[in-house]
């Protein structure tokens, strides 16, 4: 017959894999080797996308002159030298986007980096106590049968019903946190492709009329940098938080989180994590 002890043993199966998930959350976050290497995998396609960005420069530069010197009063040497200036700037930025873009997710992902420690020194769920760890999943006074391996009887079914529903809740915390690293995953890719395209939006530089093009992919790519910041600091609170909860709701019954806690934190992270792109974009102001 099933037993408490086997609940425990799920427990601390769940929780492994979980805080597992978690650390991969961070590494995700504060590795800068997986952007560089995944930014200088293909040189050669940087080359070609730098060199068609060079002819698009031109082009935007061409149209910009053929459009103002139809207004015969704008054709001042003044005028001339600035629009030549705004060539020269825009192959500069052309030549040298994947520099301005690497420094600028170095720049952002150095306060990432400085807080780094903060982040990696909690676990999910601390291990430290299991009375603690199994009130994620179940109640109170359930986690203490749990931990004392109280002797549920002969034919008792309840640490079996027991084990299915904690099982049941550490399958969708899981799920949770898969999406979770899925997400952080897919940001490096975003970050990937910008940088490997961002001449091209930079060429738009040499056109008055499609300058903002340029504008809106910085402000895209700050977003997708800045996000970092508001991932780490969400990780923060998140402990701090969650620490917060723990102590109220083992110092007193809590109806609404005592033996759903887990769930309903993990939740809340989740959450928080898919909502990260979209606050990062309003800081920036490209929404």
């Amino acid at each position: 017959m099933w037993g408490y002890g086997q609940c425990l043993d799920t427990i601390k199966g769940i929780v492994v894999e979980l805080n597992s998930l978690f650390s991969m959350l961070i590494e995700l976050l504060t590795n800068d080797s997986l952007y560089l290497s995944a930014t200088s995998a293909v040189p050669d396609l940087v080359s070609a996308i730098k060199g068609t960005s060079l002819i698009l420069c031109v082009m935007f530069f061409l149209i910009d002159f053929f459009t103002k010197t139809l207004h015969l009063q704008w054709v001042t040497w003044e005028n001339v030298m600035m629009l030549a200036i705004k060539l020269i700037v825009a192959k500069v930025c052309v030549d040298n986007a994947e520099f301005f873009t690497t420094s600028l997710y170095n720049g952002f992902n150095s306060f990432v980096n400085a807080i780094a420690g903060t982040i990696t020194q909690y676990s999910f769920i601390d291990t430290s106590d299991w009375t603690t760890a199994t009130k994620y999943f179940v109640s109170s006074s359930q986690a203490t049968q749990i931990i004392n391996n109280v002797d549920a009887g002969f034919l008792n079914f309840q640490p079996l019903i027991l084990n299915m529903q904690i099982s049941i809740q550490g399958l969708i915390m899981k799920i949770i946190m898969i999406v979770a690293n899925v997400i952080v995953i897919a940001r490096l890719f975003e970050l990937t492709v910008y940088t490997l395209v961002a001449p091209v939006p930079l060429s738009t530089f040499a056109c008055d009329g499609l300058s903002d093009v340029g504008k809106s992919f910085l402000k895209s790519f700050a977003a997708v940098t800045i996000q970092s910041i508001v991932l780490a600091i969400m990780f923060i609170a998140y402990v701090a938080i969650n620490n917060a909860i723990i102590a109220g709701n083992i110092g007193s019954y809590n109806l609404a989180l005592d033996g759903i806690l887990g769930l309903v934190t993990t939740l809340t992270l989740g959450i928080g994590v898919m909502s990260s792109g979209a606050w990062a974009k309003r800081i920036c102001g490209s929404m």
